[in-house]
């Protein structure tokens, strides 16, 4: 099961590190989508609800500036942008729910992607966490005018995805936090089950 905030993809697009099919598409910086698909194409009743806060004059969203193209580029493009201009540090929240057995049952892993729009001599740090567990990801800028490929980011290092191993919870929230005064970018989030597959 795979989510993707913008733009939205058509069903036969594959991205994803563990290439992946039927993303489900979340168009906005807010909202609720119901009845999940799998990326085998099966609806299922699981739902998302996702939020962005917004800084003043912010969009809650935005997109590195890729040149348009299916699957990877597609996905990596937009992201939820939780914005911290008021060092209040509110994250963004992605919260899953009602996940079908056919998941949970082994357990699963979850990807989250990552990739903001950064300034030149900019370097900025995100944290990512859901329920106990917690990632620290760091990007500096300018961000390449292509997407060159996935790197799993390191405890508090670079790349671009980090991987929740082994939930099994029918339901969770990954909270995207920014520093202070900064950003913090959902680009998609994937399920994969079982977990280690």
């Amino acid at each position: 099961m795979v989510l993707t905030p913008l733009p939205r993809m058509d069903p036969q697009e594959v991205a994803g590190f563990k290439p992946a099919s039927h993303w489900n598409g979340a168009g906005d910086y807010m909202g609720t989508l119901t009845a999940l698909v799998l990326a085998d194409g099966t609806t299922t009743v699981a739902s998302v609800t996702w939020n962005s806060p917004r800084a003043a004059n912010g969009r809650g969203m935005w997109w590195v500036g890729f040149t348009d193209a299916p699957g990877d580029v597609r996905m990596m493009n937009g992201y939820l942008d939780p914005h911290d201009a008021t060092n209040s540090e509110l994250p963004a929240t992605v919260t899953v729910t009602n996940l079908p057995t056919s998941l949970t049952t082994g357990g699963y892993d979850v990807y989250v992607y990552m990739v903001g729009d950064i300034p030149s001599g900019t370097t900025r740090t995100y944290r990512y966490s859901i329920g106990a567990a917690s990632f620290s990801v760091t990007q500096a800028g300018p961000q390449p005018t292509t997407f060159a490929g996935y790197k799993l980011a390191p405890a508090g290092g670079a790349g671009n995805y980090v991987v929740f191993r082994n939930l099994t919870a029918t339901s969770f929230t990954l909270n995207a936090t920014p520093p202070s005064g900064g950003r913090a970018p959902v680009n998609g989030l994937q399920i994969v089950s079982p977990s280690g597959s």
